[in-house]
């Protein structure tokens, strides 16, 4: 036991640095809602300052403290050029504006001191201090928890008690609320940006002398630093400085009775998973909009000018380049794959993975361990490196059922450390055979030309393939979820499923790549796929245009050694290692001018010439018959709730709802605001469990089933704000709900994906809610009553038994409200099918609906047809007022 304590108390003074971090990316995150990946990089920018000043002869505390203001003032520079233009953006979008800063941290300082390890004195006395058993701990680690805690209080209680720790919470919450009280978010966020950066140079320049000046230790830090931050829920000072001093003490015993490889690192990446797990959830909760990400191409590939292209850069390889030249293609070539991973998974399904590279790492070092010990032909070892990686792909996809956004990445990040330290940080080589192809040489150590020619061809394969799955059922369900998942699950898509499908063919495709990358030479080593590169690729996919299959070609520029770098080597003879530090910032200056990528400015400058010359682009929009396909009336089902009950902690939404939506009627839903209708369509949905009650459809119980698996059964509806597919036309939109009964085939999209067919009831939704000159504009371009409109197109063209309307006439204007209400009357007359409808419009619910349900306090006080609730005693007095103003009034449903 004595033993376990000494190792314990090792850790205290590591664990405090982790700490003090973590207290800074609070304070950050507490100020401006902005989780700072780059929080760990101004640790080391703090630590080279304070290397540089203190090998000046400057004495140490003076250098400490300078090197940790120079730190606060970096602090104030990112906030003021790169977070404040970006107030109004996406979460995602400061994420990956936070990871270009953290690649022009780390480039610059690469530039200035090079990747070898330093030492650097410390400011703390380092005598021994006696312990037990003629044992010694260094007092400086002792006395780093010493600063850590009296920080921690100081600010804990700088944050409870002043006023401006009060109001910066909610500033960082509604900047615009804050506003209208007389705070001032943005004096907030200068403060927390600079006493964030703060303590980041000081947690660097103390941390220098303990574990040595190294930039890849530096990124080690951010994942104990996250889970650190995130076990305090990102608010709490105290919780994060504990739980950093826990991590230390954790990495240093385990270390310490275990000499596995990385054992530490899976050790603080098991703590935040297990916390992450804790806080995620695998349904967004209402309120939760689609963050917006880049847009996204169509991902049609035209045969001949590809076919074009590829021939003219073959006979260039063959005859027109120089062999420095055909090297830097080489490169830029084998980076494609892993950056079209990221399409996939990033651009397409909206999920920011920091571990795409680590997936070609995979790739790569089954394929050279098979290699080097069995004679196998190389199109096997690519099908079975890409194979490799699809177990590492279905455990992230697991994570992203409960994660998203920020935190998905945040885990991702965690993983591809977790995998260099485990897997790639070996340092010997593996020698494998020269690749062949039929009997044809393709070893590039000589003549890259015939390797070259080989990735060509494997690149646009994949970029056809990838194209197709774009184009078919599995892309649009990944838009759509990437939009808005709850709407997504609302038609019937399976959210886990697709997000499973994106993570596997994404990581197929990165460890392919890997593969592809690592038999460039027959001497192979795993410590090239680093932490970094990851984050790096990601900053030249969005440099290109994250969501276009022309995005990683262009982004492959950025590569080391690529094209980008003999185009400067050209110019500038030899400017090789700038080029990390010019990708971080056209990545910065990407983000906040045009997040779409470079791609998209090609692509308006081809729509502005069109449109000059007056020459549209051809469209593929469906066009409606001359009459819409006769409907064949079936039985519908009805829907019964019975007794169903639901409570938000203490407070009681519904108490004992029960009410029948027979088919071939409307059934009217009203009250008051906060009275529990539109949580009562969440619990028929399936996005809120109810405490109690059930829930019958045709007799068939739904009360276990999934929001997906209840559209499909035969629950359709809208939401109150809409919740349309921002990225996609009004036609993707309804043609995804058409899809409802047609699961999704990736391998039949991917090789033939089908035509899509709109359903009758899409078709007669689009009619006659007279859609069709907007079937090809984006949602963007609607108006809001336009929007509604789609909305309910949507809802009904799922063709399903029941349809929950929540507000459907908002921003409607008179006669679209009388089109709506004909539309509903006669869907259930001639469809028969059943209508719960919410809506504010008295008027309008009390003349659709054949019954109707009043609630008060998440409690029914009536029930009956439209007369009988009207004149209900109990429906006047709480809804209407007096006998005398009844008819004057509107419910406020």
């Amino acid at each position: 036991m004595s033993d376990f304590f000494f190792f314990a108390l090792l850790g205290v003074g590591p664990g405090a640095i982790i700490g003090l971090l973590a207290v800074g990316l609070v304070v950050v995150y507490r100020g401006t809602g902005v989780l700072n990946l780059a929080h760990a990089a101004q640790a080391s920018l703090g630590a080279y300052l304070y290397y540089t000043l203190s090998s000046w002869g400057m004495p140490t505390l003076v250098a400490v403290l300078v090197a940790a203001v120079a730190t606060g003032v970096a602090g104030l520079a990112i906030e003021f050029a790169v977070m404040r233009p970006l107030t109004n953006a996406s979460p995602l979008t400061q994420l990956i504006a936070s990871t270009a800063v953290l690649g022009v941290i780390q480039s610059t300082l690469l530039l200035v001191y090079g990747s070898d390890a330093r030492n650097a004195k410390t400011m703390l006395p380092a005598d021994p201090v006696g312990l037990w058993d003629d044992r010694f701990v260094g007092g400086d680690r002792l006395l780093l928890l010493v600063v850590g805690v009296v920080i921690t209080v100081v600010l804990w209680a700088f944050f409870k008690y002043s006023t401006f720790g009060i109001t910066t919470t909610a500033a960082a919450a509604n900047p615009m609320g804050a506003a209208t009280l007389g705070i001032n978010a943005n004096r907030v966020s200068v403060t927390t940006w600079f006493i964030g950066g703060t303590l980041a140079g000081l947690a660097g320049a103390l941390t220098a002398p303990l574990s040595g000046l190294s930039l890849l230790s530096f990124v080690g830090l951010l994942v104990p630093v996250l889970a650190a931050a995130l076990g305090g829920g990102l608010v709490s000072i105290p919780l994060a400085m504990i739980l950093g001093v826990f991590i230390g003490v954790a990495q240093s015993t385990v270390s310490s009775y275990s000499d596995a490889r990385g054992v530490s690192t899976m050790v603080t990446f098991a703590i935040l998973v297990v916390l992450m797990l804790l806080r995620g959830q695998s349904v967004v909760s209402r309120g939760v909009v689609g963050t917006k990400l880049p847009s996204v191409g169509s991902g049609l590939i035209r045969p001949l000018p590809t076919v074009g292209i590829l021939a003219s850069l073959v006979v260039l390889v063959w005859a027109g380049f120089s062999p420095e030249w055909n090297q830097a293609l080489l490169t830029s070539s084998l980076i494609v794959l892993p950056l079209l991973s990221v399409v996939v998974v990033t651009g397409y399904a909206g999920q920011l993975s920091l571990a795409q590279f680590s997936m070609a790492g995979i790739g790569a070092v089954v394929a050279a361990q098979l290699a080097s010990r069995y004679d196998m032909p190389f199109p096997l070892l690519l099908l079975l490196g890409g194979l490799a990686a699809l177990p590492a792909g279905y455990l992230l996809a697991l994570t992203a059922q409960r994660m998203r956004g920020a935190s998905l990445a945040i885990l991702t990040l965690g993983f591809n450390i977790l995998l260099f330290a485990v897997l790639f940080s070996r340092s010997e080589v593996i020698v494998v055979p020269p690749p062949s192809f039929f009997g044809i040489d393709l070893s590039a150590l000589i003549d890259p030309r015939a390797y070259i020619t080989f990735a060509l061809v494997m690149i646009t394969l994949t970029l056809v393939l990838v194209g197709n799955a774009r184009r078919g059922q599995f892309g649009r369900h990944l838009l759509a979820i990437r939009g808005n998942e709850r709407a997504a699950a609302s038609l019937g898509i399976s959210v886990r499923s697709a997000k499973t499908k994106a993570f596997l063919l994404s990581s197929f495709i990165a460890a392919v790549g890997g593969v592809l990358l690592t038999f460039r030479s027959t001497a192979v080593s795993s410590t090239n796929f680093a932490p970094l590169e990851s984050i790096y690729q990601l900053g030249w996919v969005v440099i290109g245009g994250v969501g276009y299959l022309v995005g990683p070609l262009v982004g492959s520029i950025f590569a080391p050694g690529g094209l980008g770098n003999q185009l400067i080597a050209t110019i500038y003879n030899d400017q090789f290692a700038w080029l990390p530090l010019v990708s971080s910032l056209l990545l910065l200056i990407t983000i906040l001018l045009n997040p779409d990528g470079v791609v998209s400015v090609f692509r308006d400058l081809g729509t502005l010439v069109r449109a000059r010359l007056q020459r549209p682009r051809k469209s593929d929009a469906f066009v409606l018959p001359a009459a819409a396909p006769q409907q064949t009336v079936r039985a519908r089902s009805t829907l019964r709730i019975d007794s169903v009950s639901k409570a938000f902690g203490g407070s009681r939404v519904l108490t004992d709802v029960s009410l029948t939506v027979a088919a071939g009627t409307v059934h009217g839903l009203i009250g008051p605001n906060g009275a529990g209708k539109t949580t009562l369509l969440d619990v028929i949905s399936g996005f809120t469990k109810p405490d109690k009650g059930e829930l019958l459809l045709g007799g068939r119980t739904l009360t276990r089933l999934s929001p997906e698996k209840r559209a499909r059964a035969g629950i359709g509806r809208s939401f109150q704000n809409l919740e349309l597919f921002d990225d996609m036309t009004v036609y993707d939109n309804i043609l995804v709900a058409s899809e409802i009964s047609r699961r999704p085939s990736v391998l039949r999209d991917l090789f033939l994906p089908r035509r899509a067919e709109l359903s009758a009831s899409a078709i007669e939704a689009i009619r006659f809610l007279e859609l069709e000159a907007h079937l090809q504009h984006k949602i963007s371009d609607l108006t809001y009553g336009t929007r509604h409109l789609v909305a309910i197109a949507r809802a009904l063209a799922t063709d399903a038994d029941v349809v929950l309307l929540d507000e459907p006439a908002a921003g409607l204007d008179e006669v679209e409200t009388a089109e709506l209400k004909a539309l509903i009357r006669r869907l259930v007359e001639n469809a028969g099918l059943a209508v719960l409808l919410i809506e504010h419009d008295v008027d309008l619910v009390m003349s659709v609906s054949d019954r109707v349900t009043a609630l008060r306090g998440g409690e029914v006080v009536a029930s009956g047809t439209p007369d009988e609730v009207r004149s209900d005693p109990a429906v006047i007095e709480s809804y209407l007022g007096t006998s005398d103003e009844a008819e004057k009034k509107e419910v406020t449903g």
